[in-house]
């Protein structure tokens, strides 16, 4: 089964996602989901549901859901919060689990703002983009570039 068969229309997002994954010797692990209203930053039916399916392929999966609220202080706190499934006989629950750790530690929380500054995040494209507009690709490699080359000139510190 297909994650195509569990999710309904937003399964074509799901299959391709698979398909572009298996081809290029890739796993889906996790989700991110990130809330329409501002003040909700909780594990909805349709986060929780897509994440549900990962899990069944990926033990190891995990759900991450972006804390809209603490988006305006990218400098002191991790916008997002981390899930992990917890398995019953008949269902699987999300628990929150600890505070991640950053790739580039706290100097790229710093810099968080300033690259918000940027509106980068305008230029992301989802499946919902690449479908009004197929010649948009939803893999983000232009965006995936910004990130990697703004990631290389974070300076190197001696804590990490």
């Amino acid at each position: 089964n297909t994650l195509l068969n569990h999710l309904g229309s937003s399964g074509i997002n799901a299959e391709y996602g698979e398909e572009y994954a298996t081809n290029r010797s890739l796993r889906i692990a996790g989700y991110y989901h990130g809330n329409e209203h501002h003040d909700d930053n909780e594990v909805g039916f349709v986060a929780a549901r897509i994440a549900d399916k990962i899990v069944e392929n990926c033990e190891t999966g995990c759900l991450l859901i972006i804390n809209n609220t603490l988006l305006n202080h990218l400098a002191t706190e991790l916008p997002f919060r981390v899930f992990h499934p917890i398995r019953s006989t008949d269902r699987i629950d999300w628990k929150e689990g600890d505070k991640p750790r950053l790739q580039f530690g706290e100097r790229g929380l710093a810099r968080g703002p300033e690259i918000m500054k940027t509106h980068l995040y305008r230029s992301l494209v989802d499946m919902d983009h690449h479908y009004d507009n197929v010649r948009c690709s939803w893999d983000n490699g232009a965006l995936n570039e910004a990130v990697k080359l703004f990631s290389e000139s974070l300076p190197v510190s001696q804590e990490e």
